[in-house]
């Protein structure tokens, strides 16, 4: 599968421990596990025995190596192998290539010369990570990520007021690798300690800037405010790193991470308080969404025979992408 040669996140950092961890990415079952304490050991092989088929993720960490728990066959993070019975034996179990940075760690394709997703979070602080499966496709969860006509109805707060969504106006443009979509209207109606925490006032414009890259399909949201009277800018922005990681072909895993900028009043120690407030709508706007997802009535990726809209146009663009970058059709 082609979607194995690009980065994927598959696991936060910190719940891979000294035991080993399967994952399912893109159909493969997969087994992490860490060959000692450093960042550099981490080891992701087929989570198959070569020998009799035993789940290598039931087995445990000695010596830095796999044990298999049926026959304690063993495999170093590279593949390689021994059998303690039969040692003139060169028993290989398929390794995939692993790193660990953003607190996250990847797979990919042992060899595939594609490069690591650029993240620039410079100037932002992490403020939380969080993980999420939808049931339904790929396509179809990031439809759902990159138009905004459902945050009237789906969000609690990041978004526009149903009753002025045709105030919102929305500019795609695209490359060859990418597809970028403004949006822009009248926030909605926030709970009044909102606006003095995110240092908005009530009837700013809010604006959603995100772009889509699909080597591997993420979406990194820039989501600010402004005075619509003067266009200046408040201080408070949010930055959303978003991966689509394809389990199945009827589930996707949703890694957020969530960063905002460090406001000015930080020295009064309001800061840390904002933060948690604010990772803790970002977690529930992000289950809202796949909430959402698992009840839709046909999941189907076909656009083809949909009534579609003007915020609707990054879906098809974002397929053809899909298609010939991440799944290197065409």
């Amino acid at each position: 599968m082609a979607e194995l040669d690009h980065w994927h996140p598959v696991l936060f950092a910190d719940a891979l421990g000294s035991k080993p961890a399967p994952v399912r990415v893109c159909e493969h079952e997969l087994v992490l596990f860490r060959a000692s304490n450093g960042k550099a050991s981490l080891g992701a092989l087929a989570d198959v025995c070569p020998h009799r088929g035993m789940r290598l993720s039931e087995g445990r960490v000695e010596g830095g190596r796999l044990v298999c728990p049926y026959h304690g066959w063993s495999f170093a993070p590279d593949g390689e192998g021994k059998s303690p019975a039969t040692p003139a034996a060169r028993p290989c179990a398929d390794a995939f290539d692993v790193v660990e940075r953003f607190g996250l760690i990847w797979i990919k394709r042992r060899g595939s010369p594609v490069v690591f997703p650029t993240i620039d979070v410079s100037g932002y602080h992490l403020i939380g990570k969080t993980r999420h499966r939808a049931e339904a496709p790929l396509e179809v969860t990031l439809d759902n990520f990159i138009e905004v006509e459902h945050t009237p109805e789906v969000h609690a707060l990041l978004g526009y007021p149903r009753e002025r969504m045709a105030e919102v106006t929305c500019e795609v443009t695209s490359t060859d690798t990418s597809v970028r979509v403004v949006n822009e209207g009248p926030q909605k109606a926030l709970p009044r300690p909102l606006y003095s925490l995110l240092q908005i006032e009530p009837g700013d414009t809010f604006v959603d800037d995100w772009t889509t890259w699909f080597s591997p399909v993420y979406t990194i949201y820039d989501q600010y405010w402004f005075d619509p009277a003067t266009r200046q800018r408040r201080p408070n922005a949010l930055r959303i790193v978003v991966f689509f990681v394809p389990v199945t072909a009827e589930r996707t895993d949703i890694f957020a991470l969530s960063y905002a900028l460090v406001a000015p009043w930080e020295r009064y120690g309001l800061n840390a308080f904002t933060y948690l407030l604010t990772r803790a709508f970002v977690v529930m706007e992000l289950r809202r969404d796949v909430t959402l997802l698992g009840k839709l009535a046909d999941k189907r990726p076909e656009l083809r025979g949909r009534t579609l809209s003007r915020f609707d146009k990054p879906l098809g663009l974002a397929r053809k992408r899909i298609e010939t970058i991440y799944r290197g059709r065409g």
